[in-house]
């Protein structure tokens, strides 16, 4: 995964909002059975995509509304406090992750179809993927929405719970996004990923139909995506 100088981009190109690519894996969630579930929540932005499109779903997104409890990039301690917003269709659970997911909240959530990672910080995301793990299952999506902000925050605690879970993924679309907004110019990266089982043996069969359909979607997406994400490469 590639960054790139933010500045040089501005006038260049046209990334594909946020709200497209959540519209991307929430369509592709919606094929299998489960949950939808937000990490990180501020003014419910995004919380209100996933309510628009998450059909008859449970749907929960949960913050803290203190605001960050750590630097992230150049956003101070304390930054995105806030009220929670009232959505119709989605349960806002108020809390830091390590005092709300509890074994309890899990029963009542089930099966998850869809998470949205959008934590920032390395701790608050390695925390969200260690209690999502027994919830999920082949077919589900997750998406985090700032994966290389932050000195790699998303990237490292996902990267290290895939070493010690069994969890196996499958990277379905990288979407080039512009910077968080923190102090930096350096272009960030938005990314699919979905799970295809729980042992490695599992990568050396055929795909399964929710995968097969996954990328059948994907094909007919990519024209649009490919018009909206810059070749850097001619750019820069």
């Amino acid at each position: 995964m590639l960054r790139y100088d933010y500045s040089q981009l501005r006038q260049k190109t046209n990334f594909a909002s946020r709200a497209e690519v959540l519209e991307m894996a929430t369509r592709l969630a919606l094929r299998i059975p489960g949950s939808f579930i937000e990490f990180g929540v501020a003014s419910g932005d995004s919380t209100r995509v996933l309510s628009r499109l998450k059909g008859n779903r449970k749907c929960f997104a949960l913050d803290s509304f203190e605001g960050l409890p750590e630097k992230f990039e150049g956003a101070q301690v304390g930054t995105f406090a806030g009220k929670p917003p009232r959505i119709r269709g989605v349960e806002i659970v108020k809390g830091y992750f390590e005092q709300s997911l509890t074994p309890d909240f899990a029963r009542r959530v089930g099966r998850v179809a869809f998470a949205h990672l959008d934590a920032d910080l390395y701790s608050s995301t390695l925390c969200a993927l260690n209690w999502l793990t027994p919830l999920l299952d082949t077919g589900s999506i997750l998406l985090f929405d700032e994966f290389l902000g932050g000195e790699e925050a998303e990237k490292r605690a996902f990267d290290e719970w895939s070493q010690v879970s069994d969890v196996r993924t499958l990277t379905v679309a990288e979407v080039a996004r512009d910077p968080s907004g923190f102090g930096t110019e350096v272009s960030d990266v938005r990314v699919i990923f979905q799970v295809i089982g729980t042992s490695r043996i599992q990568l050396l069969r055929k795909p399964t139909p929710i995968l097969s359909t996954a990328i059948r979607y994907l094909a007919t997406t990519k024209r649009r995506l490919v018009g909206m994400i810059p070749n850097t490469t001619k750019l820069l």
